[in-house]
Protein backbone atom coordinates (compact mmCIF):
# COMPACT_ATOMS: atom_id res chain seq x y z
CA UNK A 1 0.00 0.00 0.00
CA UNK A 2 2.70 2.43 0.85
CA UNK A 3 4.33 2.27 -2.89
CA UNK A 4 1.16 3.14 -4.26
CA UNK A 5 0.70 6.17 -1.68
CA UNK A 6 4.08 7.15 -3.11
CA UNK A 7 3.17 6.69 -6.68
CA UNK A 8 -0.30 8.54 -6.55
CA UNK A 9 2.14 11.38 -4.42
CA UNK A 10 4.97 11.69 -6.71
CA UNK A 11 1.94 11.59 -9.87
CA UNK A 12 0.84 14.39 -8.19
CA UNK A 13 3.43 16.71 -7.32
CA UNK A 14 5.08 16.09 -11.20
CA UNK A 15 1.18 17.61 -12.35
CA UNK A 16 1.38 20.51 -9.87
CA UNK A 17 4.65 21.33 -11.53
CA UNK A 18 3.78 21.03 -14.87
CA UNK A 19 0.62 23.58 -14.21
CA UNK A 20 2.59 25.50 -12.85
CA UNK A 21 5.36 26.16 -15.39
CA UNK A 22 2.41 26.25 -18.24
CA UNK A 23 0.71 28.98 -16.30
CA UNK A 24 4.55 30.96 -16.00
CA UNK A 25 5.83 30.41 -19.60
CA UNK A 26 1.73 31.38 -20.87
CA UNK A 27 0.50 33.94 -18.31
CA UNK A 28 -2.59 32.53 -17.37
CA UNK A 29 -3.26 30.82 -14.02
CA UNK A 30 -2.46 27.18 -13.39
CA UNK A 31 -6.52 26.15 -13.17
CA UNK A 32 -6.24 26.96 -16.77
CA UNK A 33 -3.94 23.93 -17.34
CA UNK A 34 -4.87 21.67 -14.90
CA UNK A 35 -7.00 19.66 -17.55
CA UNK A 36 -10.12 19.80 -15.91
CA UNK A 37 -12.23 20.14 -19.02
CA UNK A 38 -14.13 22.88 -17.85
CA UNK A 39 -12.71 25.76 -18.33
CA UNK A 40 -14.82 27.98 -21.36
CA UNK A 41 -13.15 30.67 -20.70
CA UNK A 42 -12.44 32.79 -23.90
CA UNK A 43 -10.05 35.71 -24.40
CA UNK A 44 -11.73 38.92 -23.28
CA UNK A 45 -10.57 41.21 -25.84
CA UNK A 46 -8.02 41.33 -28.62
CA UNK A 47 -6.43 44.55 -28.26
CA UNK A 48 -5.82 45.44 -31.91
CA UNK A 49 -4.14 48.34 -32.63
CA UNK A 50 -3.60 47.77 -36.09
CA UNK A 51 -2.70 51.15 -38.25
CA UNK A 52 -3.89 52.83 -40.96
CA UNK A 53 -5.48 51.60 -43.94
CA UNK A 54 -2.33 52.83 -46.00
CA UNK A 55 -0.18 49.68 -44.03
CA UNK A 56 2.29 48.03 -45.98
CA UNK A 57 3.00 44.61 -44.82
CA UNK A 58 6.57 43.25 -44.92
CA UNK A 59 8.22 39.86 -45.31
CA UNK A 60 9.76 38.02 -42.99
CA UNK A 61 12.37 35.38 -43.09
CA UNK A 62 14.11 33.18 -40.21
CA UNK A 63 18.02 32.97 -40.01
CA UNK A 64 17.55 29.10 -40.73
CA UNK A 65 15.14 29.91 -43.40
CA UNK A 66 12.66 27.79 -42.58
CA UNK A 67 9.31 29.17 -42.52
CA UNK A 68 7.48 29.18 -38.43
CA UNK A 69 4.32 26.95 -37.99
CA UNK A 70 1.38 28.19 -36.68
CA UNK A 71 0.65 27.73 -33.72
CA UNK A 72 -2.80 24.83 -33.17
CA UNK A 73 -2.02 23.93 -36.50
CA UNK A 74 -1.89 20.89 -35.41
CA UNK A 75 -4.84 18.50 -37.12
CA UNK A 76 -7.33 17.31 -34.24
CA UNK A 77 -9.58 13.88 -34.84
CA UNK A 78 -12.67 13.57 -33.52
CA UNK A 79 -15.47 16.50 -32.36
CA UNK A 80 -14.68 19.12 -30.18
CA UNK A 81 -15.38 18.94 -26.63
CA UNK A 82 -16.57 21.36 -24.61
CA UNK A 83 -18.62 23.22 -27.68
CA UNK A 84 -15.65 24.83 -28.65
CA UNK A 85 -14.21 25.14 -32.25
CA UNK A 86 -11.22 22.98 -33.26
CA UNK A 87 -9.96 27.10 -35.03
CA UNK A 88 -9.55 29.97 -33.32
CA UNK A 89 -12.24 32.15 -33.50
CA UNK A 90 -10.41 35.16 -32.88
CA UNK A 91 -7.38 36.19 -35.05
CA UNK A 92 -5.36 36.86 -32.06
CA UNK A 93 -3.81 39.94 -29.85
CA UNK A 94 -2.05 42.37 -31.35
CA UNK A 95 0.98 43.80 -30.38
CA UNK A 96 2.82 47.49 -31.99
CA UNK A 97 6.20 47.65 -30.44
CA UNK A 98 9.48 49.98 -31.88
CA UNK A 99 11.95 48.62 -34.28
CA UNK A 100 15.33 47.58 -32.87
CA UNK A 101 17.36 49.11 -34.97
CA UNK A 102 16.64 49.51 -39.47
CA UNK A 103 18.87 49.02 -41.91
CA UNK A 104 18.38 49.71 -45.81
CA UNK A 105 19.13 46.76 -48.16
CA UNK A 106 21.48 47.30 -51.45
CA UNK A 107 17.72 47.84 -53.79
CA UNK A 108 17.70 51.18 -52.15
CA UNK A 109 13.83 50.33 -50.98
CA UNK A 110 13.74 47.43 -48.84
CA UNK A 111 13.66 48.78 -44.70
CA UNK A 112 15.29 45.32 -42.49
CA UNK A 113 15.26 44.94 -39.22
CA UNK A 114 16.11 42.27 -36.70
CA UNK A 115 13.01 40.28 -34.58
CA UNK A 116 12.63 37.51 -32.37
CA UNK A 117 9.62 35.85 -31.34
CA UNK A 118 8.51 32.47 -29.82
CA UNK A 119 5.63 30.77 -27.61
CA UNK A 120 2.47 31.74 -29.16
CA UNK A 121 3.79 34.36 -30.64
CA UNK A 122 4.37 34.87 -35.09
CA UNK A 123 6.68 36.16 -36.23
CA UNK A 124 6.82 40.17 -36.33
CA UNK A 125 6.23 42.13 -39.30
CA UNK A 126 7.59 45.39 -40.17
CA UNK A 127 5.03 47.52 -41.26
CA UNK A 128 4.88 50.94 -42.90
CA UNK A 129 2.17 53.01 -41.60
CA UNK A 130 2.72 55.85 -43.83
CA UNK A 131 5.22 57.24 -45.93
CA UNK A 132 5.88 60.65 -47.97
CA UNK A 133 8.56 63.08 -49.74
CA UNK A 134 9.89 63.63 -46.52
CA UNK A 135 9.67 60.69 -44.02
CA UNK A 136 8.60 56.82 -43.88
CA UNK A 137 7.49 55.86 -40.08
CA UNK A 138 7.66 52.24 -39.50
CA UNK A 139 6.54 49.79 -36.63
CA UNK A 140 6.67 45.86 -35.85
CA UNK A 141 3.39 44.81 -35.20
CA UNK A 142 3.41 40.69 -33.63
CA UNK A 143 -0.03 39.03 -33.22
CA UNK A 144 -0.30 36.61 -30.31
CA UNK A 145 -2.31 32.98 -29.85
CA UNK A 146 -2.50 33.04 -26.54
CA UNK A 147 -5.82 30.97 -25.80
CA UNK A 148 -7.21 29.90 -22.40
CA UNK A 149 -6.25 26.08 -21.59
CA UNK A 150 -3.74 25.87 -24.53
CA UNK A 151 -0.08 25.50 -23.84
CA UNK A 152 2.08 27.51 -26.07
CA UNK A 153 5.85 26.16 -27.07
CA UNK A 154 9.21 27.37 -25.10
CA UNK A 155 10.83 28.37 -27.46
CA UNK A 156 12.64 31.48 -29.27
CA UNK A 157 13.04 32.66 -33.06
CA UNK A 158 15.32 35.23 -34.26
CA UNK A 159 15.52 36.42 -37.49
CA UNK A 160 14.62 39.61 -39.90
CA UNK A 161 11.64 41.37 -41.18
CA UNK A 162 11.43 43.32 -43.81
CA UNK A 163 9.30 46.00 -46.01
CA UNK A 164 9.51 46.77 -49.19
CA UNK A 165 8.95 50.82 -49.82
CA UNK A 166 6.55 52.52 -52.74
CA UNK A 167 9.82 54.27 -53.71
CA UNK A 168 13.37 54.40 -53.16
CA UNK A 169 14.44 55.72 -49.42
CA UNK A 170 17.15 58.30 -50.60
CA UNK A 171 16.94 61.18 -48.21
CA UNK A 172 13.88 60.85 -46.07
CA UNK A 173 13.99 60.18 -42.50
CA UNK A 174 12.62 56.90 -41.18
CA UNK A 175 10.45 57.39 -37.35
CA UNK A 176 9.61 55.22 -35.70
CA UNK A 177 5.68 54.69 -35.21
CA UNK A 178 5.44 54.16 -31.28
CA UNK A 179 7.89 56.34 -30.32
CA UNK A 180 7.85 59.37 -33.07
CA UNK A 181 11.50 59.85 -32.85
CA UNK A 182 13.98 59.87 -36.22
CA UNK A 183 15.94 55.61 -35.99
CA UNK A 184 19.15 56.08 -37.70
CA UNK A 185 18.90 53.87 -40.93
CA UNK A 186 22.31 51.69 -41.09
Amino acid sequence: MKPLVKTVASTAVVLAALAGCASRSSGGSSAAGSGSGTSTSSPSSSSTSSSTSSSSHGSTSTSNGSQPSAPGSSASSGAPSSGQSSAPSTPGQVKITSPQGVSLAKDGITLITEVEWGGCDDQPQLVVTSQDASKVVVEVKTTNHYRIGIMCPNYARQGSASVKLAAPLGSRQVIDGVKNVAITVH
